[in-house]
């Protein structure tokens, strides 16, 4: 790359990471107004909620590429045309062609990371977030059963602790509806949480259990120990469950399990998935060159810049609703899933004849 290309590309880069930077952090803020309710519920340690912070943001980096580096385009560039910069270059016998290398050549970087993040990291931040959802809903440790409050566990259970410390559990109240005709109540003075890898359990000490007989009388039972299941297998329920296509690797998407009813009438979504992680790269490079291309086949001035912006963002806007109904309509109908590179298609066939167009009038003018 000569100098000009190492300043554009440059300038690319800084305004990239500024605008990537603000929507993260605007992002981070309306995740965590989100997951708040579920950490003080939870009374969670804050390294919890950055996990969870953390893997959410893969998530819509890759959809969040060819929008950044649009804007990044239309700053950089459209700042160039006031300053009269870019006049000077072509004035220097540079191009148009010259002045999108540089671009091309950011934008293909940045398609290269973003094909990291949609075909590998995504999808597992996605599987890694919903797997720490489910052990946060489902982890029943001491640290998580809250004091002073009715903890509703699951169906079937609701626990009352009055106090609870690094020595255990103290005067514990639980409701049991496993048995439906038989509800049951126990009161203990102290106990303890015991996790294993397949369950988790409370151990109760000092304490009775009291439930209605066949008679419909009271029955009180005292006990010296007690040992209560209240959550088993609760790993493998997660990784037994269905997978939506977004969590799903990209061997997973093309082996479906043929055994699985749900994975045969998901099959469309398999293929929109796989088309759709391939798409957005290409969207990058395919969005970032007709960007280019349409501010350089206009120059700015005072009197009509507003309009000028306004027809840039508009494009720019345009070409994210193409790219979200072409994967919606892709997920929904059969053998539609390569109008996923319908957008891509459309922005290098609109670049080929602003740039064509624009090289007729140079010529014309000379």
């Amino acid at each position: 790359m000569n100098l000009v290309d190492k300043y554009i590309f440059k300038q690319l880069l800084n305004n990239s990471l500024l605008i990537l930077i603000f929507i993260i952090s605007v992002f981070c803020l309306a995740k965590s107004v989100q997951l708040i309710e579920l950490m003080i519920s939870r009374n969670l340690p804050f390294l919890i909620f950055i996990k969870l912070i953390m893997n959410s943001i893969p998530q819509i980096i890759p959809v969040l590429f060819p929008v950044i580096i649009s804007l990044s385009i239309f700053f950089v560039y459209s700042r160039m045309i006031n300053d009269k910069e870019l006049i000077v270059l072509q004035s220097s016998n540079f191009s148009n062609i010259d002045l999108i290398k540089p671009t091309f050549f950011y934008s293909s970087l940045i398609a290269i990371i973003c094909s990291f993040f949609s075909i590998y990291q995504t999808p597992q931040s996605n599987k890694n977030f919903k797997l720490l959802l489910y052990t946060i809903k489902n982890d029943y440790s001491s640290s998580l059963l809250q004091e002073g409050v009715f903890n509703t566990i699951g169906k079937d259970f609701t626990i009352f602790i009055k106090e609870s410390n690094k020595d255990g559990l103290k005067n514990i109240f639980i409701h049991d509806t496993r048995d439906t005709e038989k509800p049951s109540t126990l009161i203990a003075k102290k106990g303890k949480i015991i996790n294993t890898s397949n369950a988790t359990k409370i151990f109760l000490e000092d304490g009775s259990q009291q439930f209605q007989s066949k008679e419909k009388k009271l029955s009180i039972l005292y006990f010296d120990e007690y040992l209560l299941t209240i959550n088993q297998n609760k790993t493998n329920n997660f990784f037994d469950r269905w997978k939506s296509p977004s969590e799903r690797s990209m061997f997973e998407l093309r082996n479906p399990n043929p055994d699985s009813l749900d994975d045969k009438y998901n099959l469309q979504a398999f293929k929109a998935e796989i088309t759709i992680r391939y798409a957005i790269p290409i969207n990058v490079v395919a969005f970032s060159i007709l960007v280019v291309s349409f501010l350089l086949s206009f120059k700015f001035d005072r009197v009509d810049n507003i309009s000028k912006v306004l027809k840039v963002f508009g494009l720019i806007i345009f070409l994210q609703i193409i790219s979200i109904t072409s994967s919606n309509l892709s997920i929904k109908f059969n053998g539609m899933h390569f109008i996923n590179f319908l957008p891509s298609t459309f922005c290098l066939l609109c670049s080929c004849f602003i740039i064509l167009k624009s090289k007729r009038l140079v010529n014309a003018n000379k």
